[in-house]
């Protein structure tokens, strides 16, 4: 038997281990460099979505906030009713979550729809920049898309811009990357919005009264009633007036 020294299969052996390591090496580059160019792009592009509604916009301009079909929208929308002038336009801020190219959703409707130019004609602008022109559709409550937009990280500036002055109407807004339609059905409708704006599903019990009027006709003669009623000992009431 041959000393090791003098073996040739143990001669050869680390030069077949050196090459099978350098193997190794290159097929782990090559696995990381196709992960950086095709999966890490994919993981990084999140869905990402904001939704504004139109109640809450921190300046109004002319626009003014009408209640009549939240049980229907869930929440109020606004309203720019300016008997034939365009009135000033409602601005505020949304967050924009990821950089990237969003859709952008208008919930509204044509009060008037038919054979003619629609009066409750409105632009949505982002950062100054008109998306299109919404309220000229559906007759019925319903997401609108007119356009897409680049938007960077961070703050953005949202604005309704008037164009007749005879009530267009604007429930929400969503800017989202995601290329399915908003839910319209108000039972499907309602957890997603919740969802998109950090609300329970159940809103958290705060206070309690004895009796809560609904409505009732003029606020005045229902604020009287209750009045009586609290001094004759009736217990806590409330009033919510304008409720659908």
């Amino acid at each position: 038997m041959l000393p090791s020294f003098l073996d040739s299969k143990t001669e050869h052996r680390p030069k077949e281990e050196f090459i099978m390591r350098s193997t190794h090496r290159q097929f782990r580059m090559v696995v990381a460099l196709l992960l950086a160019i095709f999966i890490l792009p994919i993981s990084g592009a999140m869905a990402a979505s904001a939704l504004v509604e139109a109640e809450s916009f921190a300046e109004k301009g002319g626009w003014v906030v009408d209640p009549q079909f939240a049980d229907v929208m869930g929440s109020p929308f606004l309203m720019a009713h300016g008997l034939g002038k365009p009135v000033a336009d409602a601005v505020t801020k949304v967050t924009i979550p990821v950089k990237g190219t969003y859709a952008v959703w208008v919930r509204t409707r044509n009060w008037v729809a038919g054979d003619w130019e629609a009066p409750g004609r409105f632009e949505v602008r982002i950062n100054g920049k008109s998306i299109g022109e919404f309220g000229q559709r559906s007759g019925e409550w319903g997401w609108q898309k007119e356009g897409t937009v680049e938007l960077s990280a961070g703050e953005a500036t949202l604005a309704l811009h008037d164009l007749t002055g005879f009530n267009g109407r604007c429930g929400a807004i969503l800017l989202t990357n995601e290329p399915d339609m908003p839910p319209n059905d108000p039972k499907a409708m309602r957890p997603w919005r919740n969802r998109l704006l950090g609300m329970p599903d159940q809103p958290a019990k705060t206070e309690s009264f004895d009796l809560v009027v609904v409505g009732g006709g003029r606020k005045i003669d229902c604020a009287h009633a209750l009045h009586q009623l609290h001094c004759a000992g009736a217990g806590e009431m409330t009033l919510a007036p304008h409720r659908p």
